[in-house]
């Protein structure tokens, strides 16, 4: 947080250098109000560009066992331009290689989703994935499972709502159940 403070007052510096450079060869001298109105600008372009940008370089850093299976887009009042185009806030990646199966529940996947939140810590948050009745629960403190590896008291989601999920974790479960053609 400290750098993007600190790399948004140097881009108005520079954005106002850039004003005193230009004008100088020329022998301009602009309105004493052009230098922190250049300043402003550039600050603000380059914060607009680091909020439009950081999805693609958070998605672009994670290891290549983390899939991006949703991202969440906001408006924000006082960004006024996000109405025009929302900007990606928040982002659930899966951890491929995190993926469990019971024995006793084989239709149940347990994997790692990791939400990852601009300026603020990931959160790690397991989840239960059940391809064959398309639906999933997050496995939370309170969740209690039976003697069959299913959960008692899950809070089950409809799977078709995350599209992105369900191609990426049960693609392989429907090629296991798919009989082999002769």
């Amino acid at each position: 947080m400290f750098y993007l403070l600190l790399t948004t007052f140097a881009m108005g510096a520079i954005a106002a250098g850039a004003v005193y450079a230009i004008a100088r060869p020329f022998g301009w001298k602009p309105p004493v109000a052009i230098y922190p109105l250049a300043a402003a600008a550039g600050m603000l372009s380059y914060t607009i560009y680091d909020e439009y940008s950081w999805y693609e370089r958070a998605a672009g850093a994670l290891p290549t066992r983390l899939q991006v299976v949703r991202t969440y887009a906001t408006s924000m009042p006082y960004q006024p331009w996000t109405y025009a185009i929302p900007r990606i806030y928040r982002f659930d990646a899966v951890d491929l290689g995190s993926t469990r199966v019971n024995p006793k529940a084989p239709d149940l996947q347990l994997v790692r989703l990791m939400r990852v939140t601009r300026n603020v810590s990931s959160e790690d948050v397991s989840v239960l994935v059940d391809c064959r009745n398309q639906r999933f629960a997050e496995i939370v403190a309170a969740t209690k499972f039976g003697d069959d590896g299913v959960p008692t008291n899950a809070s089950w989601q409809n799977l078709s709502d995350h599209e992105s999920l369900k191609s990426t974790l049960c693609k392989k479960t429907a090629q296991a159940q798919t009989p082999a053609k002769s």
